[in-house]
């Protein structure tokens, strides 16, 4: 909640292997959270799955016949009979968008989104993003994702404030900094991605990828990197502690 609104995580299904159809998990933790000593969490989500103008799926409190596709995607049990919701749901290639919705009050909550199948046949999860609240301290914007699989892939973080007014975006974050994690180690980070060493090659991977385009000299923060399997985290801050709404993207560029 907060300034920004509800939560919004996005995601892209597609990739070299074309169209076809794909298994995915989404849940909105809130209650559950507290298992791992988070403070003010979300009493009671909600989470909708949306494509265009269309209602794809929606759950509010989690269905227990979905436990076992959470389990084999990874994900963490939930608490029996909390109010956490999540949805499994079989879906075409495309792009689709996931509300969080807040049955009343505000506080911490945690979007997931997995992929499901099973099977790294047919299409994948290309492009993630989510667009929230940056606050300081506990506060931060915390996108994870994991790479599976062998070799190694490159992908393009980006971490977008300013541009967001160009989108009639209000009370967005005037400058932020994202840093790039393996467990506790950082591996990349970036200010203002016009500063950046390689700032040619990120504005090419954004066209390539379908992004819109950040101004030159922008306060915006992008980074590229070439990463092998394993879990990341992305952590979004504002400098000067500067708070405010953002939208963190990650694409795979290669």
């Amino acid at each position: 909640g907060g300034a920004a609104g509800t939560p919004v995580t996005g995601f892209v299904i597609g990739g070299a292997a074309g169209s076809g159809a794909k298994r995915i998990l989404v849940r909105a933790v809130g209650p559950t959270l507290a298992r791992f000593d988070v403070s003010g969490t979300l009493a009671d989500p909600a989470v909708t799955i949306v494509a265009g103008s269309n209602t794809v799926a929606s759950n509010d409190n989690w269905l227990a016949s979905d436990a076992t596709a959470m389990a084999a995607s990874g994900a963490f049990a939930l608490a029996a009979g909390s109010l956490d919701a999540a949805v499994v749901s079989t879906l075409a290639s495309g792009e689709y968008s996931a509300p969080l919705n807040a049955k009343g009050g505000s506080g911490v909550t945690l979007l997931e989104v997995y992929d499901a199948s099973g099977s790294a046949d047919g299409p994948m999860l290309v492009n993630a993003s989510a667009r929230a609240f940056v606050g300081t301290g506990e506060q931060v914007l915390i996108p994870g994702f994991v790479i599976e699989g062998t070799g190694t892939v490159k992908l393009l973080v980006r971490a977008v404030g300013p541009t967001l007014t160009h989108f009639e975006v209000g009370d967005v974050l005037i400058d932020p900094q994202v840093t790039l994690f393996r467990g506790e180690v950082a591996v990349a980070s970036n200010d203002n991605w016009g500063s950046a060493a390689n700032a040619t090659e990120i504005q090419s991977a954004a066209v390539n990828a379908g992004a819109f385009a950040l101004p030159a000299g922008s306060r915006d923060a992008a980074l590229l990197a070439t990463l092998s399997a394993g879990a990341y985290t992305a952590v979004v801050s504002g400098v000067g502690n500067a708070t405010g709404t953002a939208l963190v993207e990650i694409y795979v560029v290669n």
